[in-house]
């Protein structure tokens, strides 16, 4: 029989009632267009595997300090405790955070156990083990809850424990979950000693994201993307047959490994300049996805990633701010041009032209974000996701860093999902491709000494 989760109990994180009132917005949270765009989107599910050392607490006491340590964070991130809901007279979309007779505000934390086999887990992706350990807090219509948090122990040989989470991007984008995933963590392990999280409050108000027109785009977009509120298709959800002929696997770029890319693109492509982690690994997956995929012709291939517009926008936006704040920003060159001997350079410099074109104008062209990756052809997208400064390893609950992180799942042919990796400098990346272009795309994107994972499971 195949290993499977069993759930042991269900709690409810509920968010404290009465007394001081809650930080602004308060109850109600009207959601932006940067949030309304991601709308339709499946919840973000991220899954940390964390080894049982020695000196590993009881798993009793593991599930105590995450429940206490959520209960603690959750009033400075108290929309995630809420419902995402969508008002007919308005038109708008809200967080609503009940009270009194309407229900309490709570985050459902389950707990779990499961046979699978924690090290094969480690060393190899498996989809269905990963969907097991991260809650499913998806919904068809509106109303839907925001986030909800799951740990599970490993009973077989070797143990282990599972942190997963599942979090709506309509509440936070990447930085923003990033930011509670370091707050919660940070809380959990400073229990014992009293030790309470130093940074700066998080931000919610997205007043600090307001400009003109900002209620005419949040309506547009949800005529583009969710004609039939308060029913919400998944976006682009990949059919299953589909899936089922991806594969996916995990490579880790040590910190010289990235140096050393650098200076050859930067080098390759004149700029003069050190080019940043990203530009260089998202020019570098770009390529190598596209020339694996045999993309040699004169018909563009795009690659579509997100900006961050803290620093841009006009008055800037506080990088407490936990909603989100981001833009849409494609690059496109000919198959024929990032197949020959300078596609490497052009794929740099045309991700850092779209990035300064953002940074010029973050909104110009804000009314055809759904637009325009809806009119990129079929297959001709490497969409490029995540961030190499977001601290997966640094996670820490109170047990180590994690082994493993990863997402719960990747439904794109020709997708990439960056993080920092777990030594200082190195990068993690997790791509997903069609299953007769992996061997390909392995030789073409790994470099000497760089670590892979993942190797073997199809998705």
């Amino acid at each position: 029989m195949a290993p499977v989760l069993r759930p042991r109990k269900t709690f409810d994180i509920i968010l404290p009632a009465g007394g001081a009132p809650l930080p602004e917005p308060g109850r109600t949270v009207p959601l932006s267009p940067f949030d309304a765009y991601w709308v339709t989107l499946p919840p973000v599910r991220r899954v940390f595997l964390y080894r049982s050392p020695p000196s590993l607490l009881p798993f009793t006491d593991i599930v105590s300090a995450l429940r206490s340590s959520l209960e603690r964070v959750l009033p400075a991130f108290h929309p995630f405790a809420g419902v995402l809901t969508y008002s007919p007279d308005t038109h708008a979309l809200s967080i609503v955070l009940p009270e009194g007779e309407e229900g309490a505000c709570s985050v459902a934390f389950v707990e779990a156990e499961t046979d699978l086999d924690f090290d094969r887990l480690v060393e190899e992706y498996d989809e269905d083990a990963l969907r097991q350990l991260a809650p499913d807090i998806r919904r068809d219509e509106l109303p839907a809850p925001v986030m909800a948090a799951q740990v599970t122990e490993f009973v077989g040989g070797g143990g282990g424990v599972a942190v997963g989470v599942a979090v709506h991007h309509s509440v936070a984008d990447g930085r923003g979950l990033w930011r509670f995933l370091e707050m919660w963590s940070a809380t959990a392990a400073g229990l014992k000693e009293g030790r309470v999280w130093a940074g700066p409050d998080p931000l919610h108000d997205r007043r600090l994201v307001r400009f003109d027109g900002d209620d005419d785009l949040a309506r547009l977009f949800l005529q583009q993307l969710a004609p039939d509120f308060p029913r919400v298709a998944p976006k682009q959800e990949a059919a299953p047959e589909r899936k089922r002929l991806l594969k996916r696997q995990t490579f880790t770029f040590s910190a010289s490994a990235v140096q050393r890319l650098k200076q050859r693109l930067a080098a390759d492509a004149n700029t003069g300049t050190t080019p940043s982690t990203f530009a260089v690994m998202a020019a570098h997956g770009w390529v190598s996805i596209a020339r694996a995929k045999g993309f040699t012709d004169d018909t563009p291939v795009f690659a579509a990633f997100l900006a961050d517009l803290r620093a841009h926008m006009s008055p800037l936006v506080p990088g407490a701010y936990v909603g989100n704040c981001l833009a849409f920003c494609t690059a496109s060159l000919r198959g024929s041009e990032l197949a020959g001997p300078d596609g490497p350079a052009m794929a740099l410099l045309a991700i850092q032209e779209a990035v300064a074109e953002v940074k010029r104008d973050p909104l110009g062209d804000r009314s055809r974000w759904c637009t325009k990756f809806a009119a990129i052809p079929p297959g001709r997208a490497v969409i490029l996701a995540g961030s190499p400064w977001f601290p997966a390893y640094g996670v820490d609950f109170g047990f180590g860093k994690p082994a493993r992180v990863e997402l719960a799942s990747m439904n794109h042919d020709g997708e990439m999902v960056l993080v920092a990796g777990r030594e200082p400098g190195s990068v993690q990346a997790t791509v997903a491709i069609a299953a007769d272009k992996m061997l390909a795309f392995r030789g073409m994107f790994e470099l000497e000494r760089d670590r892979v994972c993942g190797g073997g499971a199809s998705v």
